[in-house]
């Protein structure tokens, strides 16, 4: 009974808990991302102390840096980026008129040959994209601009997150020692193992995924733009920074530039090839190099559960949901592990795990298609010697 009390105010705390994060969800992004900035720049905080230098010396010269880097790098990028959203909002109106006359009659021709009824929906619904993209521009920009908000939070960005981020990480060991020392003593050792695991994971995706990301926006705008395609830099920093999303911002990334290369380029195969190239590069690379190298396996997140964890999050808080769905998937991650782990080691399932009424032969295999057969990964199998005739 007393477990079941304090199972429910868990549940009762987290629920209260993520209507109070819904609330006041206007106001937390600087927070949080003061947060991330703390949580990845805290090791080399602890190897400066551990040098002998002053901790509260560190933490200032470590942030002055890092948000000099930062600014270096918006004052080159960011004039460049609205310039080529500029110009790219300047041609929508073309690329659009070019798409319905260009693609959408060898779709059409196409799809007729397997479905009239489905190319017809999918024409009606081709004639309404240009509509609905300039609605869906329109009503961000209103959104952005003139809600009254926008100001606001750029001041809070600029002024909030810079002192979170110093307090944070000057006050580190004694938040972290303060929590552990508010930990149930029969569990804490277990709990402190299953946080080094989450912050094991955490910190390999965010650390390791942010350069992975740099390295991919920087490789695919530079190689765009000396190429000479419309925009170049900006759909390769958008497609970097996509990167994050397994496969959807590969895809975007793709789908835009080779798109916008058959406008500019026309009757010409050869740009876009090479514009097709930079892509299947860059993608080869981040997936035999470039992960491995800086993420490595550390993770332990399938992308199909990281995907609608991301959606997940933008659904619910927006762009302050997607940052915190990666934290927040790492940290279930472990925790579901944890419990099959414990449910694999527990009585009832070692005392349940052949029960007599359910034990199948030893040569049982289940039939070709069965959602209960399990297939052995190709790389994984063993080549069986045929059977000696006796």
């Amino acid at each position: 009974m007393r477990v079941n009390r304090q199972l429910s105010f868990l549940i009762i705390a987290f629920i209260l808990f993520c209507l109070f994060l819904r609330a006041v969800s206007g106001i937390l992004l600087p927070f949080v991302l003061g947060i991330l900035v703390a949580y990845m720049l805290h090791p080399v905080i602890d190897r400066l102390e551990n040098k002998k230098v002053h901790r509260g010396f560190a933490c200032a010269i470590m942030l002055v840096l890092f948000y000099s880097i930062l600014t270096a790098i918006g004052f080159f990028t960011i004039p460049l980026v609205f310039q080529q959203i500029e110009g790219f909002m300047a041609k929508l109106p073309q690329y659009q008129h070019d798409f319905s006359h260009q693609v959408m009659p060898w779709i059409r021709e196409k799809l007729q040959r397997i479905s009239p009824d489905l190319a017809d929906q999918i024409d009606d619904k081709a004639q309404e994209i240009p509509a609905n993209i300039t609605e869906a521009i329109g009503l961000s920009s209103e959104k952005i601009f003139h809600s009254g908000l926008w100001l606001l939070n750029l001041l809070s960005l600029i002024l909030i997150t810079p002192i979170v981020s110093f307090y944070l990480l000057r006050d580190w060991s004694i938040f972290m020692a303060k929590l552990y020392s508010l930990l149930p003593q029969n569990y804490a050792p277990i709990i402190k193992r299953q946080a080094y695991k989450i912050d094991e994971t955490i910190s390999a995706f965010l650390r390791g995924q942010l350069t992975v990301c740099l390295i991919l926006g920087f490789y695919y705008g530079i190689s765009l733009s000396i190429l000479g395609l419309n925009f170049g830099f900006l759909i390769g920093m958008a497609t970097g920074i996509l990167t994050f999303i397994p496969y959807i911002g590969l895809i975007a990334g793709a789908l835009t530039g080779l798109l916008v290369a058959f406008f500019q380029y026309g009757n010409d195969p050869k740009h876009i090839l090479m514009v097709g190239a930079i892509f299947l590069f860059g993608h080869l690379a981040e997936s035999n190099i470039i992960t491995p190298k800086i993420v490595g396996e550390k993770i332990g997140v399938h992308p199909a559960w990281l995907i609608f964890s991301l959606l997940a999050g933008g659904a619910l808080l927006g762009f302050l949901g997607v940052i915190i769905a990666v934290p927040m998937t790492a940290i279930i991650g472990v925790l579901v592990r944890f419990a099959v782990d414990q449910y694999e080691h527990s009585s009832y399932y070692i005392r349940n795990r052949n029960p007599g009424h359910l034990q199948q032969p030893d040569d049982y295999t289940p039939e070709p298609g069965s959602i209960l057969a399990i297939d052995e990964p190709v790389h994984k199998r063993k080549r069986r010697s045929p059977r000696k005739k006796k």
